[in-house]
């Protein structure tokens, strides 16, 4: 009798899965991150690396089946959605699962890639995307802590897996051909997290979902022509849970729920997750008090471990933009002299007001907080002022939690912030609105032609 394995029951879950399992919460999640995801592919298209990844897709992986967000040239469904991936990463305002992290940045572009290629309706890149973050949540909070010690990131690793199942289900493959993709991407998920440390220095952090993405097209593609993977891919004796984790428990497959797209965060604010609820906190203490910053005595920052360690989340000195992006002492000068947390702020690092606030901040653990994390990811700032006053701002859950959501109007603020002026009213009235329905789509192409400006507009139906 053959042994049935991790890669089979996970393939069964993904194979069984229909849209009609899915709850209202997870379809309302689908539209919130298919449209959130839009935007930041297209705030991302505007800058340096944004159009180096769509010129490589364009140049070096020429076809006709998908589009280049926000470009007129098209590429083959793995090149367009490494470009997608890689530039929709760059500002850093995709979503954040608090057990999976990142990941829209590596399936939303690979729904969308083989939407367009295969002419998918609206419910068939949800169910492609849900069972994608059912699969990335399932391995990911088996392995973040294991992996997270030794420098290993997830948007690689374990989004090169979660990115080959929603490939795999978005090409409707038999439930044998679902377990193989998901094991020959074992074998291509890749990706450290040095890039923390070289920030500014390197483009890894954004290329690292790219490669996520195209892998995981390639895994499906592969699987599809009748490559095979190796069925031990999960829990083998050198299968990814022991090669990139602390080995396998079987327990983990009871979190195959379709609840994990449900249960996603979005970043209303630029930078790394973990100063988000150091903006919040720190917004709230500017909104409760008046501050005057002049007569700034000390700051004290209390959040989660996570949030204050390694050493470079508490940086006095960033050399680089990228840097300044992950340091709790830079997040509140900044926030307390702009106001805001977005790319052009952290641009602003170095601002002589802020500089001076920065050299004032302590960080530290708040005991609360930390005992309830991963679920809350919190914050408390204080301000001590020169005349003895203590002013406070605190949040327990950063905005945009699943306990703190965004409105559908912060949502489309974000979505026009990031877009900006690259898009006509009418393609961005029609983008919002395409969102909104998502499941009612007949064919999601119509969503990623609209992000190309200029263009004549599709009857999104």
């Amino acid at each position: 009798m053959t042994k049935t394995t991790a890669v089979d029951i996970v393939a069964r879950h993904v194979a069984q899965t229909s849209y009609s399992d899915l709850s209202p919460l997870t379809i309302t999640r689908a539209r919130q991150v298919v449209l959130d995801y839009i935007g930041t592919m297209l705030g991302g298209y505007q800058t340096p690396l944004g159009q180096l990844a769509a010129d490589y897709a364009a140049q070096l992986q020429p076809g006709s089946q998908a589009t280049i967000v926000g470009d007129k040239r098209r590429s083959t469904v793995e090149g367009a959605a490494f470009a997608n991936a890689t530039m929709g990463k760059f500002l850093g305002m995709d979503d954040s699962h608090r057990t999976a992290g990142h990941v829209a940045s590596q399936l939303v572009p690979v729904a969308l890639a083989l939407g367009e290629s295969l002419r998918l309706t609206g419910e068939q890149v949800i169910t492609a995307l849900a069972v994608g973050y059912d699969v990335m949540h399932m391995i990911d909070q088996e392995v973040d802590k294991w992996q997270r010690e030794r420098g290993l990131d997830h948007k690689g690793q374990q989004g090169t897996l979660a990115a080959a199942i929603t490939a795999a289900k978005a090409m409707n493959l038999p439930q044998d051909k679902i377990g193989h993709a998901l094991a020959l991407a074992m074998d291509m998920a890749c990706g450290t997290e040095q890039y923390v440390w070289d920030a500014g220095a390197c483009d890894t952090k954004d290329l690292l979902a790219g490669y996520g993405a195209r892998n995981g097209i390639n895994a499906a593609i592969m699987a599809e022509f009748g490559f095979r993977g190796p069925p031990g891919a999960l829990d083998g004796p050198y299968g990814y849970f022991h090669a990139f984790g602390p080995g396998y428990d079987p327990a983990c497959l009871d979190a195959l729920k379709h609840e994990a797209l449900a249960n996603t965060g979005f970043k209303p604010h630029a930078g790394c997750r973990h100063v988000h609820s150091c903006v919040d906190a720190t917004q709230a203490l500017m909104s409760a008090h008046e501050v005057d910053l002049d007569a700034v005595q000390s700051i004290e920052v209390d959040t989660y471990l996570e949030a204050i360690t390694p050493e470079f989340r508490v940086n006095y000195t960033p050399q680089t933009v990228g840097q300044a992006g992950f340091s709790l002492p830079v997040t509140t000068s900044i926030v307390l002299t702009r106001g805001s947390w977005f790319r052009e702020d952290i641009d602003a690092y170095d601002d002589p007001s802020a500089l001076r606030l920065r050299k004032l901040v302590k960080v530290g653990l708040d005991e609360a907080i930390q005992a309830e994390h991963p679920i809350k990811n919190g914050c408390e700032v204080r301000i001590h002022t020169q005349d003895g006053a203590q002013l406070t701002g605190r949040v327990e859950y950063a905005k945009g939690e699943p306990e703190n959501m965004l409105s559908d109007a912060e949502f489309e603020a974000k979505f026009r912030y990031l877009v900006g002026e690259m898009l006509p009213e009418e393609q961005i009235g029609a983008i919002l609105a395409g969102c909104a329905r998502l499941e009612q789509l007949d064919d999601v192409g119509a969503l990623t032609h609209l992000t190309v400006p200029q263009k004549a507009l599709a009857q999104v139906s």
